[in-house]
């Protein structure tokens, strides 16, 4: 049995196909391909269908795969129209549970001018209030499912599943480490046009956040910091990391590149900031929890002295979180971390369940 997932990245399209096996699963083929090549006109605000239809039909003939044999295929959905919630209701009946979700939630998404759609699962009883359960709402729009609908079919897949990025990013969370007995770990999910920061123990909520600063943004701003092109900043943003953004000429060897005199201005350290209000701000709402993990992934997660920055800023080991680790291949995999949606996705298709 094998399953196809796709990542709907706003800089590169990822696509990953897993098998499994008695053993676990097996990473049979796994690609990525640019949705625009030019980078000096890229901006995630234009890009449309025909955009990931064009990169995702490249990509196919690159891995040699026929979208028209591929039965299994979960896609995954992002940004701001996309929102996970766990909810503690009152237990009832399934059809009075749908109409409830349904109310609740229109209240987590802002609305596209069509209507809501949201999927559940239930986790279970609560352990505070014995007559509710608690239960994970996913919602979204009908526009944005009908464009994914859209570009699916239009690449010549089947109709597939739907997931959301953070599921996806659990999913493969689950499959590495299993749920943390005690206290919570931490994902952030670094994309491109966002990032998505998740918190989750065995015995606490679950807990997600968009966070509007991603990859492109890091670009941007280095692209504003020394005026260079969009294409530039971006090379000068892999080989130079959190240091990028300082026009002042620093020494790498004798600097502290993230002392606070420097990273308090760069875009990363207000960044870094944000994780640390949010996470504060998760600690006073949930009594008696505490941090474990803090995994870091995406395509821009191995940014150089990214992750010493957070580890430093939240006083936290800070882990790359590697979707391939514990999965059989035979690949050479370059980066495997953004990988981490799309495996995620293929994992679900393997598994038919949140």
């Amino acid at each position: 049995m094998s399953a196809l997932g796709i990542d709907f990245g706003y800089y590169s399209v990822k696509i990953v196909q897993l098998e499994k096996n008695a053993s676990g699963y097996t990473l049979i083929n796994a690609g990525n391909r640019r949705i625009i090549d030019e980078m000096d006109v890229f901006d995630p605000e234009i890009i449309d269908k025909s955009h990931w239809v064009a990169a995702i039909l490249d990509l196919c003939k690159e891995m040699k795969i026929n979208p028209k044999r591929i039965k299994n295929v979960v896609s995954s959905i992002s940004g701001n129209f996309v929102s996970i919630k766990q909810i503690t209701t009152l237990e009832m009946s399934n059809q009075e549970l749908i109409s409830s979700l349904e109310f609740e939630a229109k209240k987590h998404i802002p609305l596209d001018g069509s209507s809501a759609v949201m999927d559940y699962h239930i986790i279970g009883s609560d352990a505070k209030e014995l007559d509710k359960i608690n239960v994970l709402l996913v919602a979204t729009t009908k526009k944005l499912l009908n464009q994914h609908h859209e570009i699916i079919q239009n690449v010549g897949f089947k109709t597939g599943v739907f997931d959301t990025d953070p599921v996806s990013a659990l999913n493969v969370y689950l499959a590495l480490n299993g749920l943390t007995s005690d206290g919570v770990d931490v994902i952030l999910n670094l994309g491109n046009n966002s990032s998505t920061l998740i918190v989750w123990g065995s015995n606490q909520r679950i807990f997600t956040r968009e966070l509007q600063t991603a990859g492109h943004h890091f670009t941007k701003a280095i692209m504003e910091a020394h005026s260079i092109s969009y294409s530039e900043a971006e090379t000068m943003k892999f080989e130079k990391g959190v240091d990028a953004v300082n026009t002042n000429s620093i020494d790498s060897e004798s600097s502290t590149s993230f002392g606070l005199e420097i990273a308090e201005k760069t875009i990363f350290a207000s960044f870094g900031d944000e994780i640390r209000k949010t996470l504060r701000y998760y600690l006073k709402s949930s009594a008696n929890t505490h941090f474990n993990r803090f995994f870091l992934t995406g395509g821009s997660a191995v940014l150089p002295g990214l992750q010493a920055m957070l580890s430093e800023y939240l006083n936290m080991t800070v882990e790359i979180l590697n979707p391939c680790e514990k999965i059989d291949h035979k690949l050479n995999i370059e980066n495997p971390t953004q990988y981490t949606v799309a495996v995620g996705a293929a994992i679900r298709g393997l598994e038919k369940k949140v």
